[in-house]
């Protein structure tokens, strides 16, 4: 029902041609644009503020679709494209095109095609071992802070104190406090700041901090560590 063109050879044939005007490769079979925008459409309807994740990630198709779809009617519409990088999938074939997408490109001809605008960011998941190493120690807090800038759509860095860490979008900022230590430095910094701020902090005990920030109420949002993070941070720095 979702599908514009007449079987499955010409919806191949329209993907192929597409991503070989973006990018020069030689990926096999990729989906047409064109059928996922419409799946998209039929999956979410008028939700334009949605998040699309696609575990097989593949071309990139899912995320081009969703470009698309905020161009057309405005939206504000995110995606997470996974996959295992088999045979450099990702770093030659996805991450290219979606950039591509992006900023624009020059096709096989010689014609401009102007970017649709957006972000973008790349990121390689690890394992981190469980033992109180410091290296281990490293590794928890940077990841970490990887998957809260996920979470709040804030990446741009504007602290990199050893005790908490600053990012900001343009409408609030991240603040995450390593060292509960520091939290009265930690709270006279991001009470110059201008815009709301939402805050996470690494605690052994569980604190929730919430009587520490009653002042700041009009300014600061508390927010939880996702308890998979904190069973690891508590299990490397006890």
């Amino acid at each position: 029902a979702f599908l514009r063109n007449d079987g499955p050879w010409p919806l191949i044939l329209n993907g192929v041609v597409l991503l070989n005007s973006i990018i020069p490769t030689k990926f096999p079979f990729p989906k047409s644009l064109y059928a996922v925008e419409d799946c998209i459409r039929a999956a979410i309807h008028d939700k334009d503020t949605a998040i699309i994740l696609d575990f097989f990630g593949g071309s990139g198709t899912t995320g081009h679709a969703v470009l698309e779809l905020n161009k057309e009617d405005g939206g504000s519409r995110q995606f997470i494209l996974c996959t295992n990088n088999e045979g450099g999938i990702c770093e030659e074939v996805c991450y290219p095109r979606i950039k591509n997408v992006i900023t624009g490109y020059k096709n096989q001809k010689s014609e401009t095609a102007v970017g649709l605008g957006g972000n973008l960011r790349y990121y390689k998941t690890n394992f981190v071992g469980s033992e109180p190493t410091h290296r281990n120690k490293k590794i928890l807090t940077e990841k970490s802070l990887e998957m809260l800038c996920i979470k709040e759509s804030a990446f741009d860095e504007v602290s990199n104190m050893p005790s908490f860490k600053i990012f900001k979008n343009d409408k609030k900022y991240l603040g995450v406090l390593l060292d509960e230590q520091h939290l009265t430095q930690f709270k006279k910094y991001i009470s110059k700041l201008n815009m709301p701020v939402s805050v996470y902090v690494f605690s052994l005990e569980g604190d929730d901090f919430s009587e520490d920030f009653t002042d700041m109420d009009d300014k600061v949002t508390l927010c939880s560590i996702p308890e998979a993070i904190l069973k690891v941070y508590r299990r490397i720095f006890k």
